[in-house]
């Protein structure tokens, strides 16, 4: 029978349920790199359904339809556990999971007539799978960002609570489930269920909209091709490393690719585009944490290397340089990619510009030289005319 409508509170939770899930579907159609939004919106519905049934349905229908409430339960809790394992980028073990959710559904069948035994396993099957998840970023994750930790703790405790939740109420001897919706499980379950499911909406949404600043943030800081720092935010991270006197001594290294243009005009530009990011990906793999990698613009390319002295930063640069001579992974073998070098070391904070303007010149003295080469402060190198350094035209590129 249906309740009387002075009863219809108890509609509350699931009418709760449907509306985070209205807006966590409207946060996704603004944020659709956000997919996690999607999947826990999807979980919030499939959750709604059965809890709004079973809210307002007799003893007999709840026997009658119980397949069918376990069944949108079950697939409530994997829409969650995959929105966790989205965001936390863990597999979703979804083999493990229909495993759990078909043994759920077989044994909550066969106890269909003990809706206390049913209650206990639909809770257990539900709370493994959101569990699946939480183990596995237990296993691989350590972010110290604290989003992540409230994330991966609460859900950790959420997962537990569901599984264990039915023995807790029994323990404290509530276990006459059939007056179901009128019972202290019930109300236990409904406000426990819609405390999370407010307190994931907003974590979650926090963690959208951080992604969200992070991105713009990146867009705004990065070299759009080769995802490096561009020259603005090379600016503003090294002003921060001046200030720690902790990272000094550092040095600046200025490169630059040798004969680009050459590169651009004899296998197009979408070969010098790989070049760049090969390049980048080489200087990127040559540095530690507090060390800065930009591009200036067009072939031109800067370090900062934090806690270094000039032979030292030679060497790293001496590294590069051969890296890139040995590779031949962007250009055909008869061709060589070479780079040049302008090493400064910068003692104190106030030494960035002058540090920058030495290191270009001593590239372009590189440059002067013969290319291919690093020349370092302090010492003296033979000036050759620049134009003695360009390839002839008739020659075959194979040194560029």
């Amino acid at each position: 029978m249906i309740m009387d409508k002075e009863h219809l509170y108890v509609l509350a939770p699931a009418l709760t349920l449907l509306f985070l899930s209205g807006s966590l579907l409207l946060c996704w159609v603004f944020q659709r790199q956000q997919r996690f939004l999607l999947w826990q919106c999807c979980a919030y519905a499939l959750t709604a359904l059965p809890f709004a049934f079973q809210s307002t349905a007799s003893t007999e229908m709840l026997y009658r339809y119980a397949a069918i409430s376990c069944t949108l339960y079950l697939l409530g809790g994997w829409f969650l556990a995959k929105c966790w394992a989205e965001h936390w980028r863990v597999p979703t073990q979804t083999r493990v999971s229909l495993a759990i959710a078909l043994v759920t559904l077989i044994s909550a069948i066969y106890y269909s007539n003990n809706l206390l035994a049913r209650v206990h396993i639909s809770s257990a099957g539900i709370g493994l799978i959101m569990l699946l998840p939480v183990l596995s970023a237990l296993r691989h994750r350590h972010s110290p960002d604290w989003l992540d930790k409230v994330l991966l703790t609460s859900a950790l405790i959420y997962s537990v609570i569901t599984i264990t939740r039915p023995m807790i109420i029994t323990v404290l001897g509530h276990s006459e489930f059939e007056k179901f919706a009128n019972s202290v499980y019930w109300f236990a379950s409904a406000m426990s269920t819609l405390f999370f499911a407010i307190f994931f909406t907003v974590l979650m949404a926090a963690i959208a909209i951080r992604a969200t600043i992070r991105q713009l943030r990146n867009e705004r800081d990065q070299d759009s091709l080769t995802q490096i720092l561009n020259r603005r935010a090379f600016y503003e991270l090294a002003r921060c490393r001046l200030e720690d006197k902790r990272l000094l001594p550092m040095a600046i290294l200025a490169g630059d690719i040798d004969h680009f243009k050459r590169i651009n005009d004899t296998w197009g530009h979408s070969r010098g585009d790989e070049v760049l990011k090969l390049i980048s990906a080489t200087l990127q793999r040559n540095v530690r944490g507090f060390d800065l990698v930009a591009r200036f613009g067009g072939e031109e390319f800067v370090m900062l290397l934090t806690r270094i002295d000039l032979a030292e930063a030679e060497q790293v640069a001496q590294r590069i340089r051969l890296e890139l001579r040995s590779d031949h992974s962007v250009l055909p073998k008869n061709a060589t990619l070479t780079m040049s070098f302008g090493v400064a070391p910068i003692e104190n904070a106030k030494q960035l510009e002058s540090a920058l303007k030495e290191a270009d010149d001593l590239l372009y003295a590189a440059k002067h030289a013969g290319r291919d080469q690093v020349h370092v402060s302090g010492n003296n190198y033979q000036n050759i005319d620049f134009e003695h350094t360009m390839p002839n035209p008739g020659v075959s590129a194979s040194h560029i």
